[in-house]
């Protein structure tokens, strides 16, 4: 009896058991799928995001006069506001008709004229950057703080600035970082794998720990999207609807979890039609036949996984192991890469890290933190397990998820993701992300 006690863990083995066996085992059960009424956010109508009016243009290259001082200053990525201008929303510099007009302050900010129907305005409307007299190479570096770790009382402790007036920068970057988002990923990202997982966190205003769930692209390392919330069905709805907002309509990839049944319902009330059975009154909902999905489970020994097993929930396994050797990988089920990405949210932003002090005050100051954290980490930190060799003295290209999954062209830096214009309720066409503006 004793000596049963003493045995030490086994290393933990990946082993790949058939749903059909483990049925036989444990009795026939299996997950009922979900529908898109199931969603909250589905039953709300909230799907797509206001698209820019499709009416043709004529730039304003060919309306004008050709006398005049020809334009010398790069405007892209900026618009005209007004919403009585022919160019509203306009950010293409060949089309709209804005120009400089001058630079004003002792920061020398850029200000804009739109010749069309005369509006002037400057160019941080829409930034984090509108209204502030800090320097932005000031704010800039104290962002970069802290979005490597470095807690919000450090930095008021190396910069000097007050601690309202840190949060509040953070919070200005967080909300920007959330509308850069929404917008640029809205139906963008083409992903083969996606891994999902949930990491636990405390904040000051509630008692109980909360969960934040996560969404990584295997292939460019690019975290689609997160929620905070519990760990119930409804916080894996909020979860896989903005998945399911943000890939390509053709797009359905492979998704692997740990055993949490949650994920199944999320992804089977997203992915999918409905159709109507012969002599039935009501339509009824069906998950995409193509489907495939696999968790990841393990066994513990106290604190450490003694082994671990695999079960196929939606598809066959072998057409899982050939679809993900065809991506590149090795065909094995695992959620190593969402894991890994957990750790670095980990190291990147404070109030995620283990047994510290410097924890969040609500859900709103956490989720300003981490939008503002996957803005730096998605465009600005390049990624070393994205570097490409090339020829030359510094052997290898450096890239960031954003450019891995071809959403931007160029690594940013800080102060380009500070300027760049995201109005709140304007979808700029095209986005100025897409422009090439710094």
């Amino acid at each position: 009896m004793f000596a049963d006690l003493l045995v030490k863990p086994v290393r933990p083995k990946n082993i790949e058991v058939d749903m059909q066996l483990l049925q036989e085992k444990r009795g026939r059960w299996t997950l009922k799928p979900k529908s898109p009424s199931d969603c909250p956010l589905c039953r709300e109508g909230s799907t797509h995001l206001p698209d820019h009016p499709g009416q043709e243009i004529v730039p304003w290259s060919k309306r004008k006069s050709r006398r005049g001082r020809p334009k010398t200053v790069n405007s892209s990525g900026h618009a005209c506001l007004n919403p009585r201008c022919h160019y509203f929303a306009v950010a293409d510099q060949e089309t709209h008709a804005l120009v400089s007009n001058g630079k004003r302050g002792k920061q020398k900010i850029q200000y804009w004229k739109c010749q069309a129907c005369g509006s002037c305005r400057t160019s941080r409307y829409g930034t984090p950057l509108y209204w502030l007299k800090t320097p932005i190479k000031t704010v800039a570096m104290v962002l970069t703080a802290l979005s490597e770790g470095v807690d919000l009382s450090a930095c008021q402790r190396i910069f000097g600035h007050s601690h309202s007036t840190i949060s509040y920068w953070l919070s200005r970057a967080g909300a920007h970082s959330e509308r850069l988002h929404k917008r640029l990923l809205h139906q963008a990202v083409d992903a083969g794998h996606l891994q999902l997982d949930e990491l636990v966190t405390k904040v000051k205003r509630d008692e109980e720990r909360i969960w934040i769930w996560t969404a990584i692209t295997a292939q460019s390392k690019l975290i689609l999207s997160f929620h905070i919330g519990r760990r119930s069905s409804e916080d894996a709805h909020h979860l896989l609807h903005q998945v399911w907002q943000r890939l390509k309509p053709d797009c359905l990839p492979i998704f692997t979890t740990d055993g949490l049944n949650q994920y199944f319902y999320g992804i089977t009330a997203h992915f999918g039609n409905w159709w109507k059975p012969p002599r039935a009154r009501k339509y009824h909902w069906k998950p995409d036949p193509r489907l495939l999905y696999a968790q990841l489970r393990k066994r513990r020994w106290g604190r450490k996984v003694s082994f671990l097993y695999s079960i196929v929930q939606l598809g066959e396994r072998a057409a899982l192991k050939a679809r993900l050797v065809a991506l590149g990988f090795t065909g094995t089920v695992q959620t190593a890469f969402v894991e890994r990405a957990n750790l670095t949210l980990r190291e990147l932003i404070a109030p995620l890290s283990r047994r510290t002090w410097s924890i969040a005050y609500d859900r709103s100051h956490l989720a300003f933190h981490l939008h503002w954290g996957l803005a730096y980490y998605h465009f600005c930190r390049p990624h070393m397990s994205l570097r490409k060799h090339i020829r030359g003295p510094s052997r290898y290209r450096h890239r960031t998820p954003a450019m891995a999954a071809k959403l931007v062209r160029y690594r940013w830096q800080v102060q380009d993701s500070l300027q760049l214009p995201v109005p709140d309720g304007i979808q700029l066409a095209p986005h100025p992300a897409t422009c090439g503006c710094r």
